[in-house]
């Protein structure tokens, strides 16, 4: 997704998707109720890795909601973020057994899409979640934040925030080849300014893991000691970066952007640990892939896009800049 038009409401956006999910539920159990017992739908729910709590979050909210709607759920993971191999082979394993719809969030774009196809080839709806793939038609359908824009946001407060002072931007980026990566990046260089690259000092890869945002950050800061915003993939990352800049005793010196959306990446910035968080909602992506899975499972046609909306929460709103405070953040985070 490419949305660059940040002036509509993206709260209201949120709360339109949530509106128009409710009546899912009650459809698709009138459906799934003809089912006979002993042949339970399978949908496949794959995840990229349950290190991240991005994703441990959304397994509760999809094993309830296939509950409810009387299917049988198969919530798998790969061992880490960029773990193809152990995805491909779930794919596969879901096709022996029959599983008329599959949830991907997958975790690398392109290096996924040959077991798609093999799944789809079979009849099997595949609803791509939180991460396109490469190229994002190989799927029926693709849910999530729009990534792009999520970065462009927090480009756009770093560069109000940095009027009249010379930024020394590090990037802290997640796992070479994923989309998320490309578009949350990308966003944010394009939302800083044309000429953003030249202001990069550091650009190191840290796979969205708490310990390599650490490690990756304290490597920055002994070769770039004047550094003072960085760029992070996710909450994970930026926690980590967090605990190395803490430790140099720069805390509040250097500004560190980010996105997700959970609990403890929201207390970050109300305490001045991280600046932004970007938030997104796993749980509402969670309903939306099983409820939309199980209609796709009984030959209901589903929408083929929706984005699930991104909030900018920030203790320094600046002008122009779409944000909302601390409040919002602590009401609506997960994890």
């Amino acid at each position: 997704m490419r949305s660059r038009l940040l002036s509509r409401s993206i709260l209201l956006r949120a709360v339109l998707v949530v509106a128009a999910i409710l009546p899912l539920a009650g459809t698709a159990r009138a459906t799934t109720d003809q089912t006979p017992a002993h042949a339970p739908i399978i949908i496949g729910y794959l995840v990229k890795t349950l290190s991240n709590p991005y994703f441990v979050a959304m397994q509760p909210v999809a094993e309830a909601e296939a509950s409810k709607l009387g299917v049988k759920l198969v919530y798998e993971a790969g061992k880490y973020d960029g773990d193809t191999a152990t995805q491909i082979s779930q794919i596969d394993d879901l096709i022996t057994q029959g599983a008329k719809a599959i949830v991907l969030i997958p975790s690398i774009s392109a290096g996924i899409v040959p077991a798609v196809k093999r799944a789809t080839a079979r009849g099997i709806t595949v609803i791509a979640l939180d991460t396109a793939t490469a190229p994002s038609t190989a799927v029926t359908a693709f849910y999530a934040t729009d990534n792009y824009e999520a970065g462009v946001l927090n480009g756009l407060w770093a560069r109000k925030a940095f009027q009249g002072v010379t930024p020394k931007i590090a990037l802290l980026e997640g796992t070479p080849g994923s989309e998320v990566n490309s578009d949350r990046m990308g966003g944010f260089l394009a939302g800083f300014g044309l000429n953003s690259k030249q202001y990069v000092v550091a650009d190191q890869i840290t796979n969205g893991d708490q310990g390599q945002g650490q490690t990756q950050m304290e490597n920055i800061l002994t070769a770039h000691p004047d550094v003072n915003l960085v760029w992070t993939i996710n909450e994970p990352a930026a926690l980590g970066a967090a605990t190395a800049i803490k430790a140099k005793g720069l805390t509040g010196k250097i500004k560190v952007v980010s996105m997700d959306g959970g609990c403890r990446g929201i207390r970050a910035v109300r305490d001045g640990v991280i600046s932004t968080d970007v938030m997104q909602f796993p749980a509402m992506m969670a309903k939306l892939g099983v409820d939309y899975a199980v209609q796709a499972a009984h030959g209901k046609k589903i929408p083929a896009l929706i984005d699930t909306g991104e909030v900018l929460v920030t203790t320094s709103p600046q002008s122009y800049v779409p944000s909302s405070p601390v409040s919002f953040g602590l009401s609506h985070c997960w994890g």
